[in-house]
């Protein structure tokens, strides 16, 4: 067993945690719309206007705040008329970043917007600025936002939304150093400013237009992209930059199901790179904008592990593990220990595709391991966060994982994994504190006091297992499920047991 002594420090605190770091992102890929939210009106599948009631009641206890929407790589070759209109005159397009599949186009805005408001969540649209034109982001949003009396609106009007969906977040491009159109930061930033001069807030709604940022720790790309704003020929241009988006994936150790405990190490150590990835565009941001106007975001990151077999490959369908829970709960807590950095989160992807909040087929739905951690980490959403002071030993420095992990901080410096951490918040006297003991083997016996404070009438819920590999299936969608709630005693200091390989939330009146 593991001993650990750790303090949470109420009068160090870092910043809001604005709920948006838990945010979601859902693309046109594989099974995620299809069948994963939209079965049609006609089908046998339970269904509110084609959108399934299971998948919508499954995905409201995640209190989910933001979802990104249509993608991804397929945002940049995806038309927006396309999917407006009757449903039978829409055109039949390919996907063509994801294994050439056919695209009906029968989940298009309306269905998406319709789909957001049932689980409660901000829509958040990716413009195609790839093999779009400034005039098509342009039009969608007048489209979207204005209330009546041109001939866009009054085609909303005509197609079923008699009022305006304010709509505030608007990614302008996705990934354009890649699959968005191979272009240079230099080239994107003078794309940018063009498409967002026409960003115009149509309808009185303060349009939130979101930047292309870089792929991990691509340091240059924020370098040259921000150099070209601030500085290129026609001078600077920094305020028409509001938000600045990056992406990080932690590529897999083995298989989605089958690995070592060096390889478990391994991608936990990846996951925690992220901190670096955080930390270090941030920094570089902070060089042209030191008062933080200008916000950054992570609107994709997670697991990424080879197809499950039998699936196609360019589906991107995997398993989800206790790893995946543990990988996601310590990105989280790094979120929230970064609240002053980062302002938005979408974790790839909502269903089916990549570290998923539920697998679902024709008919059935499981929530995985991941669904959980999203589930216990709600209480934090809109708390203060506090800094979490840890003595943990450090478990594993990214074993042959190394480079990439050692890649994600600027200056090259090792990551160091430690058994137990964690981030706490608090709100309206009420502190919530989770903790992950990322040792695969090893319980971990935790000291906890409050520094100036105490915690009473504490309760701790704990997602664990028995084995490191255990995954929800639709035979077995229970095998891994958050335990009942359990008073916490102590006396001016809680002690808690954490298993081996598990989440853990604790709330208390501070």
């Amino acid at each position: 067993m593991t001993a650990v002594r750790l303090s949470v420090l109420p009068e160090e605190p870092i910043g809001r945690i604005a709920p948006e770091l838990h945010g979601q992102f859902a693309e046109h890929l594989g099974e995620l719309i299809y069948p994963g939210i939209w079965v049609g009106p006609d089908s046998s599948v339970p269904n509110v206007d084609g959108l399934r009631t299971d998948v919508i009641e499954a995905l409201k206890g995640l209190r989910i705040p933001v979802l990104r929407w249509p993608g991804g790589c397929f945002a940049d070759d995806y038309h927006w008329r396309d999917g407006i209109g009757p449903r039978e005159d829409r055109p039949t397009r390919l996907n063509i970043h994801w294994g050439m599949a056919e695209e009906p186009n029968a989940f298009g805005t309306h269905e998406f917007l319709a789909f957001a408001k049932a689980i409660g969540a901000e829509p958040y649209l990716a413009t195609n600025l790839g093999s779009g034109t400034p005039q098509e982001m342009r039009d969608w949003i007048e489209y979207c936002n204005h209330p009546s009396g041109t001939t866009l609106s009054d085609e909303r009007r005509a197609n079923g939304a008699e009022d305006p969906f304010d709509i505030r977040w608007w990614g302008i491009g996705n990934e354009n150093w890649g699959c968005g159109g191979n272009l240079t930061p230099e080239f994107y930033a003078e794309e940018y400013a063009r498409y967002r001069t026409f960003a115009f807030p149509f309808g009185g709604t303060v349009n939130a237009p979101v930047a292309c940022g870089p792929n991990g720790w691509d340091w240059p790309w924020t370098r040259r992209f921000f150099d070209q704003i601030a500085r290129g020929t026609r001078g600077n241009r920094l305020d028409k930059v509001e938000y600045f988006a990056a992406h990080y994936y932690c590529r897999t150790a083995g298989t989605a199901t089958e690995y070592t405990d060096a390889q478990w190490l391994e991608l936990l150590t990846k996951a925690i790179g992220i901190e670096g990835v955080i930390t270090g565009h941030r920094a570089i941001m902070d060089g042209y904008d030191p008062d933080r106007r200008i916000g950054l975001i992570l609107d994709e990151w997670g697991t990424w592990h080879p197809p499950q077999e039998g699936k196609p490959p360019r589906g991107l369908y995997q398993q989800n593990t206790i790893r995946d829970a543990c990988v996601a709960a310590l990105s989280l807590d790094i979120f929230h220990n970064h609240a002053d950095k980062l302002v938005m989160a979408n974790i790839a992807q909502l269903i089916n595709v990549l570290q998923a909040m539920l697998l679902v087929d024709e008919t059935r739905v499981v929530a995985t391991p991941t669904y959980h951690v999203f589930a216990l980490y709600a209480e934090h959403q809109g708390g203060t966060a506090l800094r979490v002071v840890s003595d943990a030993p450090v478990i594993s420095n990214g074993e042959d994982g190394q480079a990439q992990a050692s890649l994600c901080y600027e200056d090259k410096r090792t990551v160091e994994l430690r058994a137990v951490s964690g981030s706490a918040s608090v709100r309206d006297g009420r502190l919530c504190l989770t903790l992950v003991n990322a040792d695969p083997n090893a319980e971990a016996d935790v000291e906890l006091t409050v520094r100036g404070g105490a915690v009473s009438d504490a309760t701790m819920i704990t997602l664990a297992t028995d084995d490191i590999h255990d995954h929800n299936t639709f035979e077995d969608p229970d095998r891994v499920a958050p335990g009942a709630a359990k008073s916490v005693a102590g006396n001016g200091s809680l002690r808690l047991t954490l298993p081996a390989a598990s989440v853990s939330r604790i709330t208390g009146r501070l």
